[in-house]
């Protein structure tokens, strides 16, 4: 993997874990192998990274950058650790628990190594899913995933909590949507406006165009009260990603205020060009949102 690659990895995933911090949000097979990318089929392209934080050999450290995070079916995750010198696991279960390692397991992994893992109805890794390092068991976080798919005319749209998003548990999850009779192989860029609207009073708040590569296009959205302490000024968000950019896109994320209000909310997807050009027909669609808290 490129030193680009690996950077822009540890570059998001840090953020991802600060935003989860910061908000104060307490929130089946064993695949070994160090290689994120030695996945034959399209659909499981890692796309989605997590990283294990340097310095957590030491409680109450900040431990896996995404400490509660729902990804939907056939998500691709990937665990990469950044802790220098120290090896961690990505354990299924609870520290002394009897099922301990039985939906995953990573084995030891040294600084630099990956473990992926395809949430999947073959694989068993549907529902939720709380994992820990056995090395070291302070070390906790949770995964779920959704196996809700809602197919449009134009896109099929997949969120790690379906299509109700319940912000008492989750406060962060991740959106796919895949264009409909249309490969993703394009061998140039296709470019998504995607927009976030209140239903009450019919506000926009959220609204960005995004580049994508050879995969579908996700972005994780992230509930944080309190972004304004960062001093943004677009639509009072943060957006950084794509976790991979070599070759394929991966997950975008944006963190903000999004949900300020409980209720049903729009998300609209429309895809504009492919390169310079305009896409065989239109293709746009808008998925509802309830959110509970």
């Amino acid at each position: 993997m490129s030193p680009k690659v690996l950077a822009l990895l540890f570059l998001s995933a840090l953020f991802v874990g600060a935003i989860a911090s910061m908000a104060s949000v307490n929130f089946a097979a064993t695949i070994k192998t160090n290689d994120a990318y030695a996945q034959s089929n399209q659909a499981n392209q890692p796309s989605y990274f997590i990283s294990i934080q340097p310095s957590t050999f030491s409680e109450g450290a900040s431990e896996y950058s995404a400490p509660n995070v729902a990804v939907p079916i056939d998500t691709t995750v990937v665990w990469v650790n950044n802790d220098i010198g120290l090896r961690h696991t990505v354990t299924s279960g609870m520290p002394g628990g009897n099922n301990s390692g039985s939906a995953f397991d990573s084995g030891a992994m040294p600084f630099g190594a990956q473990f992926p893992l395809t949430f999947s109805r073959a694989n068993g890794l549907v529902g939720e899913f709380p994992y820990y390092c056995t090395l070291h068991p302070w070390m906790t976080a949770k995964i779920s995933s959704n196996d809700t798919i809602v197919e449009g005319q134009s896109f099929e749209f997949r969120s790690g909590t379906g299509q109700t998003l319940d912000l008492g548990k989750n406060n962060r999850t991740l959106l796919s949507f895949t264009p409909i009779g249309m490969s993703v192989d394009q061998g140039q860029p296709m470019y998504y406006n995607f927009s976030i609207t209140r239903d009450s009073d019919n506000e926009t708040v959220f609204a960005n165009e995004f580049a994508v590569e050879n995969n579908d296009f996700e972005i994780e959205l992230i509930q944080f009260a309190n972004i304004s302490q960062f001093n943004v000024a677009n639509n009072n968000s943060v957006l950084f990603g794509p976790d991979v950019s070599v070759q394929y896109t991966g997950a975008y994320h944006a963190a903000g205020d999004f949900f300020a209000e409980p209720g049903n909310y729009t998300l609209a997807v429309e895809m504009t060009r492919i390169g310079a050009n305009p896409p065989p027909q239109q293709m746009s669609e808008e998925f509802d949102m309830r959110v509970v808290s």
